[in-house]
């Protein structure tokens, strides 16, 4: 076993640059990583800015949406118009017929033109009431779906900490330039968002031209061709409870906003609560990864939000305009903030499973898109019955609580139920580890820190640590995550000195107990400890 071990070692360290080799995520090296890093920033926040002002006004046809809605039937076309195109994407990437880095970027963007120019020069307006919107709603719909995985992709190429920053500062650049967008008159505004697009095309050549030139010979954007689906659903798994809590909350907006525009419940600084909660959505994420630097999970994020929003909620009908505004602002940024943890969650799941993003952030926008659609339909749909029906205008608003709560209720189970399966499909692998292991796993997971780490210098055991990773065909990364488990340190601890999430770290650190063909951290350990005898006896590295 130690024999076969050795040779199966022996035959990574030497097939390590070989054709059959999965390369690992580009790396923009052939370039200033720094100014790579500025164009990302500048290139997505363009989109993301032009995007949400695009959508918050139906291309200049409306002064100011109501919370972020400026038009139902405009909404629920741009709904259906992602969720189809997100669902061609993805069978086009499941059937090999859209590889990495392949994604156009130039038609979307000539979509988005067009479309602005059609307001610029008013040929909507010289279309039918309901062609006017949907025209423009298909073409928003279609291009942010494609400019956005795009720009998914993008981060997805990097590691965890440069993909979390760059989308912060991208959020910087977004929130500018929808509030430039937004103080502009509808001729002058179109304009900018043309001359904006522009940039954005000319950020997305370079970097697309960076990635590719990064990876030459090893595959666009450096993941498997064929990756199997079983990947996908595992992937799916850990990104269950995180799509739930998105979803719901996409719900809970499209309910709120639907069910008062029906019934006619307005207050001044409707128009501004978007911005505002935009605002506060950026501002907390970049505390989160500036300051705190330790990235939440989505479900608990969503745990401390959704309980305050249905709180809130209860006092609506009795409060007045400002309590109204106060509470569509928080709404809104709670949403904004998930919005942004969910592109981390994808692009990040994408980075370390080599899966490709369009089908992860495919799967996210049509769900999502498919949710909020429903929620608008059905709020409209209560808000516009009879006032016989429920009393008065308290009472829809008591009844719509009932709503909010079975909602949360729902959302909750869904999400035990989501992390419960992922749990017991976790716990069932490692009980069959452990079995199998020569330790126990709760001796492993508790494993001290090695004699050996301690009699000699870092540098020495750095070495072997070194020695046991190249054997293994280990990345850069895993090599890293590699020498703290080697320390005895657990997942959470590496995960808040690497600025990466625990779901991250677990998926590497299966790869490295697959690689190295051991099961728990203290056979790690023992094979880092092995390594101290191979120097001294001539042994292959990584022998066992």
């Amino acid at each position: 076993m130690n024999a076969g071990r050795g040779k199966r070692a022996a035959g990574h360290a030497s097939s390590a640059e070989g054709p059959g080799r999965a390369a690992p995520a580009a790396s923009p090296r052939a370039v200033d990583p720094r100014l790579f890093s500025l164009v990302v920033i500048v290139g997505y926040g363009l989109f993301r800015g032009v995007n949400a002002n695009s959508y918050l006004s139906a291309f200049a046809s409306v002064e100011a949406p109501f919370l972020f809605v400026p038009d139902l039937f405009f909404n629920v076309v741009v709904a259906c118009s992602v969720v189809v195109c997100s669902v061609t994407v993805i069978a086009l990437t499941l059937r090999g017929r859209l590889g990495p880095l392949s994604m156009p970027y130039v038609a979307p963007a000539a979509l988005f033109v067009a479309a602005n120019l059609c307001a610029l020069f008013g040929v909507f307006s010289w279309m039918p009431s309901d062609l006017a919107l949907i025209v423009p709603g298909v073409l928003l719909g279609v291009a942010s779906v494609m400019l956005s995985l795009v720009w998914v992709e993008v981060l997805a190429c990097q590691e965890p900490r440069a993909i979390v920053t760059q989308i912060a500062l991208s959020m910087l650049v977004n929130m500018v330039t929808s509030s430039v967008l937004s103080g502009l008159s509808g001729g002058a505004r179109a304009v900018a968002s043309c001359a904006a697009l522009v940039v954005m095309v000319l950020c997305a050549r370079y970097v697309r031209r960076a990635l590719r030139a990064g990876v030459a010979g090893t595959g666009a954007g450096g993941r498997r061709k064929d990756a199997p689906r079983g990947s996908y659903r595992d992937a799916f798994l850990e990104l269950g409870d995180s799509l739930v809590a998105f979803c719901v909350m996409e719900a809970v907006i499209g309910l709120l906003n639907s069910f008062m525009l029906a019934g006619s419940v307005t207050f001044a600084g409707s128009g501004s609560v978007s911005g505002a909660g935009m605002l506060i959505g950026i501002l907390a994420f970049c505390v989160v990864v500036f300051v705190v630097q330790r990235i939440p999970r989505v479900s608990t994020a969503f745990r401390v939000i959704m309980p305050i929003i249905a709180s809130l909620l209860v006092f609506l009908p009795f409060l007045g305009e400002q309590f109204n505004l106060f509470f569509s602002t928080v709404l809104l940024g709670g949403y904004y903030f998930i919005a942004l943890l969910i592109t981390y969650v994808v692009a990040e799941t994408a980075h370390v499973r080599n899966l490709s993003p369009y089908v992860l952030m495919g799967a996210a926008a049509c769900l999502a898109r498919v949710c909020l659609a429903a929620a608008l339909l059905g709020g409209h749909a209560i808000g516009s019955l009879p006032g016989g029906l429920f009393g008065e205008s308290e009472h829809i608003m008591r009844y719509l609580v009932v709503i909010m709560a079975v909602i949360y209720a729902l959302s909750l189970a869904a999400v035990l139920v989501s992390r419960d399966r992922r749990h017991r499909r976790r716990g069932d692998a490692d009980a069959g580890s452990s079995a199998a292991a020569a330790a126990p796993a709760g001796a492993a997971e508790a494993a001290p820190l090695p004699a050996g780490a301690v009699a000699e210098g870092d540098d020495a055991f750095d070495a072997r640590c070194a020695a046991v990773a190249a054997a293994g065909g280990l990345t850069e990364r895993e090599a890293e995550i590699m020498r703290y488990l080697a320390r005895g340190r657990t997942k959470a601890h590496i995960a808040g000195v690497l600025f990466v999430s625990e779901n991250t770290v677990r998926s590497h650190v299966r790869n490295i107990y697959a690689k190295l063909e051991v099961h728990t951290r203290q056979q790690l350990i023992d094979l880092v400890e092995e390594e101290r005898g191979a120097d001294g006896g001539g042994e292959a590295p990584g022998c066992r």
